[in-house]
């Protein structure tokens, strides 16, 4: 994991479990900035503003359905082909 909420997530971290990323059912946020290479304040960021994905905790933990992951990268893509 990274040192601290902000940075990108490494590369080489991402591309070796990518496999596994694209196959869960749920992510936990992390793994999500991971997927998108982005830091987790980021998506943060969007979940307070309404604009991030749907998420759902267990424990202390936050986690994204690929289903909801999925709605909303066509929602960003929707809002950016709009604009």
């Amino acid at each position: 994991m990274s040192a601290t909420r902000d940075e990108i997530p490494d590369y080489a971290e991402r591309a070796q479990r990518l496999g596994a990323l694209i196959q869960a059912p749920a992510l936990p946020l992390y793994d999500v900035a991971l997927f998108f290479q982005i830091p987790v304040s980021t998506i943060d960021m969007l979940r307070a503003k309404g604009q991030g994905p749907r998420t759902f905790k267990i424990g202390r933990r936050l986690y994204v359905r690929q289903v909801d992951m999925r709605e909303w990268i066509d929602r960003l893509a929707t809002a950016e082909a709009a604009a």
